[in-house]
């Protein structure tokens, strides 16, 4: 989710509808010209982006709260006031004020007025926060894109020879990073954590990987310059794979080596492989004649560095099917199954997955 600049701006709607088959087509028809696309579809609920807003529409049969309005808030205090001004005022609470998975540092409450009219009260950071451990960098990217993150330094004396860019996926920001990032520091690498553009701390628009990987040579020459590296590689989550792979076969690049996790690689094909969350997202966000452009398997046979791809075998969201093209497209790449993974967990089974892709960075890199 991405938020209004300025408290006080409305930050969204939540509406409820009797048919989301039925009522798609009206609200298509007026909210991507203005702008919105749909981020997220499941069963019963479907989310609308744009930078600065969203509205979020739920199936219920019949409606049973009608529409709720988002209001930002300049911080989680201000939350926690209005919400007892509120009730104060002859409003009742429908959920107190709590950190919720939304965003970045998402915190709201939610109060109906005397007329049940629902409102939320919500606060997200607008900047990434400082972390322990890392530095906190701006760095140049395409078109005057200005990226925001993390830069992990090894410890020790002697001067790091090597580096790694780590980009996160659809709908995050660095902070998700941290981690893996001081891992890698820990392994004598140097970790820069981005945001890629459009999210959290970075300027411009996100653009499914269009212009984003020009992003990421722009911040390996940075990298090169000022922390002096000779060998950079790329590590990539989910759409920050499909970044890192398109960032490697451009002409110019020269990267040491490449780890994509579960990465969209053909998307005329995932359209057919995944879900109809995903045709909503292509059609609302990706021009059909930027689909090749963005499917590393068009450019497969460029890439050059040892390249390996880490997939779940049970991922609904990017089949491993995508990943299985790649190969096909360049028998070069290795690819590493998860077996009974999938896109977001178990947990369990990525955390043991990890030094896979760690230990094939340092063995690479060094």
């Amino acid at each position: 989710m991405r938020f209004p600049s300025q408290p006080g701006l409305i930050a969204g709607l939540s509406l409820q509808v009797t048919s989301l088959a039925r009522a798609m087509p009206f609200w298509r028809a007026i909210l991507h010209p203005l702008g919105f696309g749909r981020t997220w579809r499941d069963t019963d609920h479907c989310l609308w982006a744009r930078e600065g807003a969203q509205i979020l529409m739920w199936e219920r049969q019949p409606p049973t709260s009608g529409t709720r309005l988002m209001l930002r808030a300049p911080d989680r205090a201000s939350v926690d006031r209005l919400c007892a001004a509120g009730v104060a005022a002859g409003g009742r609470v429908v959920m107190e004020p709590a950190a919720r998975p939304f965003a970045t540092g998402y915190y709201s409450g939610i109060l109906a007025d005397p007329d049940d009219i629902r409102v939320e009260l919500v606060h997200a950071l607008d900047d990434l926060p400082e972390q322990d451990g890392a530095e906190r960098v701006t760095v140049p990217g395409a078109d005057g894109v200005v990226l925001g993150g993390y830069l992990f330094r090894p410890g020790g004396d002697e001067a790091p020879r090597a580096g790694v860019i780590v980009l996160h996926g659809y709908a995050s920001d660095a902070t998700v990073l941290v981690s893996g990032g001081g891992d890698l520091a820990r392994a004598g690498l140097v970790a820069l954590c981005l945001s890629q553009r459009g999210w959290l701390g970075s300027t411009g628009d996100e653009d499914q990987g269009f212009r984003q990987p020009d992003d990421v040579l722009d911040a390996a020459d940075w990298l090169r310059r000022e922390v002096g590296l000779h060998s950079v590689g790329l590590l990539g989550f989910s759409q920050g794979g499909q970044t890192a792979l398109l960032a490697a076969a451009r002409p110019a690049a020269s990267f040491g080596a490449v780890v994509s996790y579960f990465a969209p690689a053909d998307l005329a094909a995932w359209r057919e492989q995944s879900g109809p969350g995903i045709g909503d997202y292509l059609d609302d966000f990706v021009p059909p004649e930027r689909l090749a452009a963005c499917s590393p398997v068009t450019v497969a046979p460029a890439l050059a560095c040892p390249v390996l791809l880490l997939h779940g075998s049970e991922d609904g969201v990017v089949p491993i099917a995508q990943s299985r093209a790649l190969v096909t497209a360049n028998p070069a790449i290795a690819l590493h199954v998860v077996e009974g993974a999938d896109h977001f967990g178990p947990s369990e089974a990525w955390v043991e997955a990890w030094p896979v892709a760690r230990d094939f960075l340092v063995r690479t890199l060094s």
